[in-house]
């Protein structure tokens, strides 16, 4: 069975399930520092949607031929910068009405939670952008605070998590708008 990305092509066995040949396109992209931003199976796109447990064991043979596009991670990393501005924007005024909501008696958990979410995502960006050299050192002083706030969230303190919030993590959210839109 042939595989392909980018330019190079090679053959796998047709024994292997999807999962496997995925897994070996992934390994040959990142050792060439990329990452796989487009997949084509049997001819057809397919979508990070589609990579479910029931079609990922399936024998990659009923896939082929199996091509994939990749992208060298600082160049996306530098496509992600306006993005990325706009999020931290959004997480910043999202962290402010969750305070508010926690200073005026109506906590909204679930509020919360999904910013923990998005959180998340925005650090994972900042990490990498800091691993390849880049802006996103704000990321590591940000870490420390979000677990704080978890272990408040967790112990259920609305004082702590409104605290935390408004004069911890705000204030870098801040300072990481204000760098990200210097850079």
């Amino acid at each position: 069975m042939r595989v392909q990305l980018d330019h190079d092509v090679w053959e796998m066995e047709d024994t292997a399930r999807l999962e496997e040949v995925l897994a070996d396109l992934s390994d040959r992209a990142q050792a060439k520092g990329c990452l796989v931003t487009k997949l084509t199976v049997a001819n057809r796109i397919m979508t990070d949607r589609e990579l479910v447990p029931l079609t990922l064991s399936q024998p990659a043979r009923l896939f082929d031929p199996i091509q994939a596009l990749s992208e060298r991670m600082d160049t996306l990393m530098q496509q992600s910068e306006d993005t990325a501005k706009k999020f931290v924007r959004q997480i910043n005024e999202e962290a402010q009405e969750i305070v508010e909501g926690f200073r005026m008696g109506r906590p909204s958990i679930p509020s919360l939670d999904r910013w923990f979410g998005q959180m998340a995502d925005y650090l994972e960006w900042g990490h990498i952008h800091a691993s390849l050299g880049m802006s996103g050192g704000y990321a590591s002083s940000l870490n420390g605070w979000v677990e704080e706030l978890m272990n408040a969230r967790k112990i259920q303190d609305p004082v702590r998590v409104a605290d935390i919030l408004e004069y911890e993590i705000i204030p870098l959210l801040t300072q990481a708008e204000v760098l990200d839109s210097h850079s």
